[in-house]
């Protein structure tokens, strides 16, 4: 599925509200909603992350730093309630920050990756980099990188299954043992 120009920007527009809404209550959401025709593709049922970045100010070139990410996978919801849901959520309650400030968002990215159903990986060889994100289940732990990060971090295949594996809070090398799965992504951003 690609969603076309106009329910991104939808999306996008819908998913910064949300967060405004949360920091301000000033009623963006209700207001957004209001203006907003959702399509059919929207109403999809889909595994979605929604992914924050922030600008850093102190440098001079386009420089970037995670501020926030939160997603499901599994096809919990509806696009556009996926989106209204895990925006905050990634603005708030990512456990590896600090809930985000009033004076950040201005500065804040919003990208947004619509997943494809997971398929179990046989073999790391079937893995594509830039095109493939991947789950790694070991026991109770779980660890999630989504296709865009290994080539943000310029990893190699190998490189990307340690560093999961460390994510998961398991040693590296420990990915060999673990029930993998791969995924594509339709992501785009503001």
């Amino acid at each position: 599925m690609q969603l076309g120009a106009s329910d991104r920007q939808q999306l996008l527009r819908l998913a910064r509200c949300s967060i405004q809404d949360a920091l301000h209550h000033d009623g963006s959401l209700a207001r957004a909603l209001e203006e907003t025709r959702i399509g059919p593709p929207l109403h999809e049922r889909r595994g979605l992350f929604v992914t924050l970045k922030l600008r850093d100010t102190e440098n001079t070139g386009p420089v970037e730093r995670l501020r926030g990410c939160i997603g499901n996978l599994a096809p919990e919801t509806t696009i556009v309630d996926a989106v209204l849901d895990l925006a905050p959520r990634a603005a708030f309650q990512d456990p590896r920050f600090a809930p985000l400030e009033q004076g950040e968002l201005p500065l804040v990215r919003i990208s947004i990756s619509i997943l494809s159903p997971p398929r179990r990986l046989a073999d790391t060889d079937e893995l594509e980099l830039g095109r493939d994100g991947v789950q790694l289940v070991h026991g109770s732990r779980r660890a999630v990188f989504l296709p865009q990060v290994a080539v943000e971090q310029g990893w190699t295949v190998k490189q990307l299954m340690d560093q999961l594996a460390r994510k998961a809070g398991l040693p590296r090398g420990d990915w060999r043992d673990a029930e993998l799965s791969s995924f594509r992504a339709e992501a785009f951003s503001e």
